[in-house]
């Protein structure tokens, strides 16, 4: 399967200290927004910002590679632009997209991280590891990823799609939850199913994976098949969910989702 967008790119290689010197490439933020010239292509080699925090992410192609934050009140230089990620697929580099969603995740595990959630003192970066240590109680914060499920339902010649109320308008999915405390991840697809729709499955089987940098997560994708019951959606979660074929979808998540590339690819398999 195709790498999806925010996996890792070949040849990045992690790194906690700065170089003295070299060619760099910065990943500035203003709250979830990166900065981009107006090309939506280019990212800066260099900045004047008064940053509220920096970030040293590794190397990649030569390049040292940073990421940083401002204040959300800091109007983007002349020619540059506060865009989300969202909008930059297929039009940024690949390679930087997917160090961007790396930054991005990053920068949020360090501003959410500034004070000790133990003790409320206040953390500073260890040199040997990506961690903030606390200075009176010792705590230790390191990035964090919340695993979370995505199931395609098959049954004969369908799929079930779903919407849940927050998604665009018109929009269909697979179905997704977060992983509970001591459950497995297939465990996790026949539960969350069974609790959405009311349906129980077998044969779940792994399709792949992809780092979210939107909800901080780790998306993991499954197949799985109808065993029984009927549709049956829980409110609070699903507005709807329906069997669909491959002749008549409804409008699908976007084309950079986890969710996308496991619809697509088992509608290829089909045709």
């Amino acid at each position: 399967m195709i790498l999806p967008p925010f996996a890792a790119p070949i040849g990045f290689k992690d790194s906690l200290l700065p170089p003295a010197s070299g060619e760099t490439l910065w990943f500035i933020f203003s709250k979830d927004q990166l900065l981009i010239a107006e090309d939506r292509k280019t990212l800066p080699f260099h900045h004047n910002f008064s940053l509220q925090r920096t970030l040293y992410l590794g190397t990649l192609r030569n390049k040292h590679l940073f990421t940083g934050e401002v204040d959300s009140q800091d109007k983007a230089p002349s020619g540059w632009l506060w865009t989300s990620l969202r909008l930059l697929h297929t039009l940024l580099d690949e390679e930087n997209y997917a160090v961007a969603g790396r930054a991005l995740q990053l920068i949020h595990w360090d501003r959410t991280n500034q004070f000790c959630g133990f003790c409320g003192n206040i953390t500073f970066s260890r040199q040997n590891e990506r961690c903030r240590e606390c200075k009176s109680c010792g705590q230790l914060a390191y990035p964090k990823l919340m695993p979370a499920i995505m199931a395609l339902v098959k049954k004969d010649e369908k799929i079930l799609l779903a919407r849940s109320p927050h998604f665009p308008q018109n929009v269909y999915s697979v179905l997704a939850g977060f992983v509970d405390p001591g459950e497995t991840l297939e465990q996790c697809v026949a539960r969350e199913v069974l609790e959405e729709v009311g349906i129980k499955v077998k044969n779940v089987r792994y399709f792949g994976s992809q780092p979210w940098p939107f909800s901080y997560s780790l998306m993991v994708g499954f197949t799985c098949e109808w065993l029984a019951g009927e549709i049956k959606i829980d409110s609070c979660e699903i507005e709807d969910a329906a069997w669909f074929d491959s002749f008549h979808l409804p409008q699908l998540p976007q084309p950079l989702s986890l969710a996308y590339i496991l619809i697509d690819a088992q509608l290829n398999r089909k045709n």
